[in-house]
C-alpha cells in the first residue's frame, strides 16, 4: 500500500471506530441513549447480570458482598442446622431417599418390545430425625 492510501485509510478507520461518520447510524440505527423511566414502586434499572445476580442470590444483593455465593451457601446450610439443633427440640422427617433406574430397551420372551423407562426405587426409608425417641 502507498503512504497515501494507508494515510486515508487510517483516517477512515477512525471515524467510523469514534462514532462521528454517518456510518454508524447505518449500522444501528436505534437510540443509544437509554434512561430507565422506572418509577421508584415499579422496580429499579439495572444491567442483566447484576439482575440475575439479584433474583438468584436475594441475601447475598442485600449484604453488598464480593464473595461468591456458592461458596456461601454450604456455611448458610450449617449456620441453619446449628440454628434448629440449639433452638429446641423440633422433630424433622428426612426424606427417604428414592433410587431412580433407567431401563433400556429390550425384548421379551414372547418377541415383546419395552421400550426405555424408568423405575423408581425406595432404598431407605423416612425417619425421624432431632427427636427423644429412643431406639431399641
Amino acid at each position: 500500500m502507498k503512504p497515501c492510501n494507508l494515510g486515508l485509510f487510517l483516517m477512515s478507520a477512525v471515524l467510523i471506530l469514534s462514532g462521528c461518520s454517518p456510518l454508524k447510524t447505518a449500522i444501528n440505527p436505534y437510540e443509544e441513549d437509554f434512561k430507565c423511566r422506572a418509577a421508584d414502586d415499579t422496580g429499579k434499572c439495572v444491567d442483566t447480570p447484576k439482575a440475575y445476580k439479584e433474583a438468584r442470590y436475594p441475601d447475598t444483593a442485600k449484604e453488598k458482598t464480593t464473595a461468591d455465593p456458592d461458596q456461601q451457601a454450604p456455611g448458610n446450610r450449617y449456620k441453619l442446622l446449628a440454628g434448629l439443633l440449639e433452638e429446641g427440640k423440633k422433630p424433622l422427617l428426612q426424606p427417604p431417599k428414592i433410587l431412580r433406574v433407567l431401563l433400556l430397551p429390550y425384548r421379551g420372551e414372547n418377541d415383546e418390545l419395552f421400550m426405555t423407562r424408568y423405575v423408581y426405587l425406595k432404598i431407605e426409608e423416612s425417619q425421624w430425625i432431632l427427636t427423644d425417641i429412643n431406639e431399641k
